[in-house]
């Protein structure tokens, strides 16, 4: 930085004339010496040998046995050139911007400095990238040289529908509704662990009962491939109110605060890294308590619900529902599915919350980041960690989903192509940026290192967890930023494709 350099060289400056003054005030001191003494009389003076004596040693500048010789001070002189090729002054600038300077700081601000020039202070440019962010520059520095701020690149997501809308059968549309009976009655709705979400139904009037199909597919095993599923759905919607959002999310908090490792184990059914990555994650909330953390257990819940077939938990006496799953391979098997209708305004609503989850979790990222180049330093490391890895979890699903369930090529190829080229890029960089003073996650202990994180517990033993996670996985996880392709008989085709890169320094 300049500021830091320019402070140094006046300091340097300064301390070369102190030793001038000290030198000059022990002369004068001496030779009052040679004055007449009050007390000794009026007439007494000096004898001549002893002032010579002194005059010889006062004769100039006496120097310290251990003193070094002051280095000389290169001062450097602007030349007053406008177009900038001079060298620049020492020290802050003082007086106004010349014109040309003003008009491109007023650039700057319109365009907005980029990631790296804005945390590290640094002078910024329009170049693309800009001159700070070349590879003669930065070659510690693997993020992209972008504008956008981190709270911004979720600007992927744009027009995404994929996770909610093939939910919604083809043949079912607003076309195919006459009216709604105006009573309702309440229905417990429950993704089968543990707990049930109270929604008000009411019946609706349809042309065509084959419209109110339920769809679902279920993955025993990855060498069982998967089953496809079907059941007609009862003539029921949501009421007049619609999903509840304080009860939807209330329901959502039931499972982080209960069974979301059971929830981890049954979704996502023993996948690599990632499974254990969330457990841990969950079990450092558990410790914790900390918000923003519960916010991405969240994201984590509601997305994948939204994926999930929804069920009746309790219909009560009013409403009498013939759904009832009697295909022993389903792993349903037994249980009542929720009405067509019911169950996507279930998913959309799910949809929604996980989008604003999303949004507040990279607010947070940036403003952690901005306390990390603030002074903070590692203070934000382990909250930095743990959301990135769960944002970048949920990222590997939506590539997935988008290549499963988007029929357009083109349109998979750019959202997979937006996500990748920056936010990952700039998720996966800046947290290897305020890492460079960690060890790697193998080489985590906690005797030697976990002073670096103020020797907190639940960061040190969240820490000694991933690094035996990483351990267990390195070879594996080596291999999948160059393996990892879309494969729709495998779940976990594109799984770890970006946390590996998180949790694998690169070389």
């Amino acid at each position: 930085m300049a500021m830091p350099a320019t402070t140094a060289t006046a300091s340097l400056a300064v301390a070369a004339a102190v030793p001038i003054k000290a030198e000059s005030s022990a002369v004068v001191k001496s030779e009052g010496s040679a004055r007449h003494s009050p007390g000794s009389g009026a007439g007494t003076t000096t004898p001549p040998s002893a002032s010579a004596s002194s005059s010889r040693r006062n004769s100039g500048p006496r120097k310290s046995p251990i003193a070094k010789p002051p280095k000389p001070v290169v001062r450097r002189i602007s030349t007053g050139k406008k177009d900038g090729t001079g060298e620049k002054k020492v020290g802050r600038r003082k007086g106004p911007l010349r014109p040309d300077q003003r008009k491109q700081a007023s650039e700057i601000r319109k365009l907005r400095a980029c990631l790296r020039c804005k945390f590290l202070k640094k002078t910024c440019d329009k170049g693309e990238p800009c001159g700070g962010c070349q590879p003669s520059h930065a070659r510690l520095w693997q993020v992209p040289c972008t504008r956008i701020d981190i709270k911004d690149i979720g600007y992927f997501m744009k027009d995404w529908k994929a996770d909610h809308e093939s939910h919604m059968t083809s043949g079912l549309s607003i076309y195919s509704v006459k009216g709604f009976a105006a009573k309702e009655s309440l229905m417990w709705i429950t993704h089968g662990y543990g707990f049930a979400l109270p929604i008000m139904v009411r019946e609706v009037f349809v042309t065509e009962d084959s419209s109110l199909a339920v769809e679902w597919r279920e993955a025993p095993s990855v060498n069982e491939g998967s089953h496809d599923f079907e059941i007609r759905s009862e003539r029921l919607d949501v009421g007049a109110e619609g999903v509840n959002s304080a009860a939807l999310s209330e329901y959502l908090d039931k499972h982080i605060e209960g069974p979301f490792e059971d929830f981890i184990d049954d979704h996502f059914d023993g996948t690599p890294f990632i499974t254990e990555i969330l457990k841990t994650a969950h079990r450092y909330y558990v410790k914790e308590k900390m918000p923003v953390i519960g916010k991405a257990l969240k994201l984590v819940l509601a997305y994948n619900l939204t994926m999930h077939i929804t069920m009746v938990e309790n219909q009560g006496s009013e409403v009498q529902l013939d759904s009832q799953i009697e295909d022993a391979e389903s792993k349903y098997y037994g249980r009542t599915v929720a009405p067509v209708m019911v169950n996507f305004q279930i998913k959309y609503a799910l949809a929604e919350m996980w989008r604003e989850l999303q949004k507040d979790i990279l607010e947070e990222l940036s403003s952690l980041y901005s306390g990390v180049y603030s002074g903070e330093k590692m203070k934000n490391w382990p909250t930095i960690f743990m959301l990135a890895s769960i944002l970048l979890a949920v990222w590997e699903e939506m590539q997935f989903d988008c290549h499963y369930r988007v029929p357009d090529q083109a349109a998979v190829n750019k959202f997979c192509t937006d996500m990748e080229t920056t936010p990952v890029g700039v998720i996966v960089g800046l947290f290897h940026a305020i890492s460079q003073k960690l060890p790697a996650f193998t080489e985590w202990d906690t005797a030697q290192h976990g002073a670096l994180l103020h020797n907190n517990v639940s960061v040190c033993e969240a820490m000694t967890e991933v690094r035996q996670h990483v351990i267990k996985h390195e070879a594996y996880l080596r291999t999948r930023k160059e393996s990892a392709s879309f494969d729709p008989t495998d779940f976990d085709s594109l799984s770890n494709k970006f946390l590996s890169k998180l949790v694998i320094k690169a070389n």
